[in-house]
């Protein structure tokens, strides 16, 4: 029923505010449902707030069974804490119209005594807070990984557990199915597909590459580039999705390869390689293939690190040792003329901070900064400066150069 304008005058709430004055009391009466009611309340601040208001209006909380749950925000991810009160709080609200009983009741009541009234609608002891904090990508890197594309109609692996995965999809995923799966923003998601990952959409779905075929179009990218002429700094957009095509790669791939291994000019048509990608990709293959080795010799390494580059059809570009960065650790020995490598690559790390040290401190026990920071790149997140990691996780060792070591 309508509420007329003698029963709304004795309303104590009206509008989202109290309205009764300093001194003057009112009867607080439940509403129907008030046993049964069961609501969450979530603080937000107000930066949040006006980033939902901005973007789509709206967050999620996302979380397979097994998960701690998460609220993602259109770019952030946040961490959901519970806390506790001591004191009941009671959620206020005036009379709906199906609440007839109620209404008239409390307006006899009201006659009676002159006072205002206040229905609880329900009750809580406690509330959700939020934290930002980074994305958990794990889980789309193993379904980019379950359902790696190796040719047209190819995939790389075997279904994966529903659980890790969200169904081991090995046509690839749509990106709706990445974000009810993923713990993270959209945003995030897609920055980890196209910048970490250079995944490849095909028919509207996400599917990782697998590296072997990602270095065979890049080495059918060199061919091309040299049997028509194009130098490498103005690798042509067309025609090189046409030659690739023509050698049996999809118009998706030739595309992907690009992004992969080379960098937009500014006149929207053409690429330019980029040669600290393509040797880092070639020096990551050398190093799996040497995983375990002992006293691995820099030199040896690094000659068999040109004959890869010369066998795709890019000798011409030169390996520079500070590529390896975050793909091995060198070491030079104090009685030692050589120089020896070792297999150490940052994205086999876990990506917990106190998880990473302890694969750091697991290698060796003391470090440079020099050979840590390509093993802590990308690793500062909402709250945990690298800074603060390195005081957390590290003790300081005074000398020249200054060394770390476990805390």
């Amino acid at each position: 029923m309508a509420l007329d304008d003698a029963a709304v005058s004795r309303e104590a709430y009206v509008d989202g505010a109290f309205v009764t004055g300093p001194d003057e009391s009112f009867d607080l009466v439940r509403g129907p449902g008030f046993e049964r009611a069961r609501v969450e309340l979530l603080e937000i601040d107000a930066d949040l707030i006006d980033r939902i208001v901005s973007a789509d209006g709206t967050i999620a909380f996302k979380g397979l069974a097994d998960d701690v749950a998460v609220v993602c925000s259109s770019d952030k991810t946040y961490a959901v804490t519970r806390v506790e009160t001591s004191n009941e709080m009671l959620l206020v609200g005036p009379p709906i119209d199906d609440e007839e009983a109620v209404v008239e009741a409390a307006a006899a009541a009201a006659a009676t005594n002159g006072r205002r009234r206040a229905t609880a609608r329900a009750r809580a002891t406690s509330h959700l807070d939020l934290t930002e904090i980074a994305p958990r990508l794990g889980r789309l890197r193993e379904m980019m990984s379950g359902c790696a594309f190796t040719g047209e109609g190819g995939v790389e692996g075997m279904e994966t557990d529903d659980a890790a995965s969200g169904g081991g999809a090995l046509d690839g995923y749509a990106f709706e199915d990445l974000d009810a799966r993923v713990q993270a923003s959209a945003t995030e998601i897609t920055r980890c597909l196209e910048d970490e990952l250079v995944a490849i959409e095909i028919d509207g779905k996400w599917r990782g590459v697998d590296p072997e075929y990602r270095l065979h179009a890049l080495s059918m990218l060199a061919v091309s580039a040299s049997g028509n002429g194009w130098a490498l700094d103005a690798l042509p957009e067309a025609e090189v999705t046409r030659a690739m095509t023509s050698d049996g790669f999809i118009p998706e791939m030739a595309m992907n390869t690009l992004r992969a291994f080379a960098t937009p000019n500014d006149d929207g048509t053409s690429w330019a390689l980029d040669e600290e990608r393509v040797c880092r990709a070639l020096a990551e293959r050398v190093l799996r293939d040497g995983l375990g080795l002992k006293n691995w010799r820099l030199v040896d390494m690094m000659e068999t690190w040109r004959n890869k580059l010369s066998e795709i059809g890019l000798g011409a570009v030169e390996v520079r040792e500070e590529y390896l960065a975050g793909l091995a650790l060198i070491e030079r020995p104090e009685k030692s003329t050589e120089a020896f490598v070792q297999t150490f690559i940052a994205k086999d790390l876990p990506t917990e901070p106190q998880d990473r040290f302890k694969a750091l401190w697991a290698l060796k026990p003391r470090w440079s900064m020099a050979e840590l920071e390509p093993y802590l790149k990308g690793q500062a997140r909402p709250g945990q400066t690298i800074e603060s990691q390195l005081l957390k996780h590290c003790r300081v060792i005074q000398g020249k150069p200054v060394l770390y070591s476990k805390r």
